[in-house]
């Protein structure tokens, strides 16, 4: 059974180059909204080479918005906040 729906995958690239994103997600329990943030980053493969994976860097970031236009909003904030700096 799941609990909570995908809304929607913002990508961002911070300013040093670093790649992130929010997906953005509804609780079917309390039809709440939180993100999970993820960070791109490559890594060595024995068999493939160096690849690029996205690592969960947040894996449930409380989101106050009751709408899911607002909660990219407060996402694109959020990075301008935090990981961009």
């Amino acid at each position: 059974m799941e609990k909570s729906k995908h809304i929607s995958t913002l990508k961002f690239i911070s300013d040093a180059g670093d790649s992130y994103k929010y997906e953005i997600f509804q609780d079917y329990i309390d039809s709440g909204y939180y993100a999970v943030i993820s960070a791109q980053q490559d890594f060595d493969t024995e068999k493939y080479g160096r690849c690029a994976v996205w690592v969960e860097i947040n894996s449930y970031l409380r989101l106050a918005p009751s709408h899911p236009d607002a909660c990219e909003q407060e996402c694109k904030a959020h990075f301008a906040n935090s990981v961009k700096s």
